[in-house]
């Protein structure tokens, strides 16, 4: 194993330091879910780092969906009301069961200060509640929205991406292979994202070297968020669940993946890649050495 595939002592640290959170008594207030959320909220919250960008304006708003508005919240990166930039529709990650917008903000401000974009950030409903489709359907309005309203977000319709992180990565490569979307998006982003869900853990190295807990996310917890999300009800091997079985990636809008050297889904993350360049799709991947999976949302590092 390379260097790169050794957690370096930051990330070594914080993972000590996310597990004395976790084992702690965090007051359970109703049921176990609220509490997991809470939990993942403060984990997220201790380790934000500084707001190296509090001068990055944001604005809340409501996008009107079938059953309930979905919340969202944009991020300007110039002050200048006349100044128009690229758009991006994040999705967060969490398992498709946790966190929210107020999780990702200092995140979202320095990729739209640092980028020159513009970014909607997503709250798209969670399971086990509102399980799949439900939080893809909303990662879905939310697109259509923001290219129908580009103007508003002070943008154009024909230079709009997705980004997400983990299981949002999971809904925008999916949102990106969508027959609908293939030529309207400029780009997709994907951080350390879920790509196949399918395959046992033994198919992807990384899985065994890096899901037991000694580098934050489990193989355990990948089990659990799948089961949460679909609700044991769906094929794991369909593209809108798990994007590496696609039958056909000819295309698709350019893709870059970041990576830990240390993730447990690092390794699949490969695997998609090799597929959309057999296809013929502008893509590319970066590892982090010694980064874990979602390293960007903790900017204590």
């Amino acid at each position: 194993m390379s260097a790169a595939g050794y957690m370096d002592p930051a990330s070594g640290n914080l993972v000590d330091k996310i597990k004395s959170m976790l084992y702690a008594a965090f007051p359970i207030e109703g049921d176990v879910m609220t509490a997991t959320r809470k939990a993942a909220s403060s984990i997220f919250k201790a380790f934000a780092g500084p707001d190296l960008y509090a001068d990055i304006k944001t604005q809340d708003l409501n996008i009107p969906g079938p059953e309930a508005d979905i919340p969202a919240r944009i991020y300007y990166h110039s002050k200048d009301e006349s100044v128009t930039a690229p758009l991006i529709v994040f999705y967060h990650g969490g398992g498709w069961a946790l966190n929210g917008l107020d999780d990702y903000e200092r995140l979202l401000k320095s990729l739209s200060a640092q980028s020159g974009a513009n970014i909607i950030s997503v709250a798209y409903r969670l399971a086990p509640e509102h399980p799949f489709p439900n939080g893809l359907n909303d990662a879905q309005i939310a697109l259509d929205y923001v290219i129908k309203n580009a103007d508003v977000f002070r943008g154009v319709s024909n230079c709009v991406a997705v980004m997400g992180d983990s299981a949002g990565g999971n809904l925008a490569a999916v949102i990106a292979q969508s027959d609908v979307n293939k030529d309207k998006l400029a780009a997709q982003f994907l951080l350390y994202p879920m790509i196949d869900v399918f395959n046992d853990h033994a198919v992807y190295p990384s899985r065994l070297a890096y899901g037991d807990g000694a580098h934050f996310l489990t193989r355990a917890a990948i089990d659990n968020s799948v089961k949460d999300y679909t609700g044991g009800q769906h094929a794991l091997n369909s593209p809108r669940i798990s994007p590496l079985f696609a039958p056909s990636k000819e295309h698709l809008p350019p893709c870059y993946i970041m990576v830990g050297a240390c993730d447990p889904l690092r390794d699949e993350s490969t695997a998609y890649v090799e597929s959309l360049k057999a296809a013929g799709v502008d893509a590319a991947i970066d590892y982090i050495p010694g980064a874990i999976h979602g390293f960007l949302s903790f900017g204590i590092m």
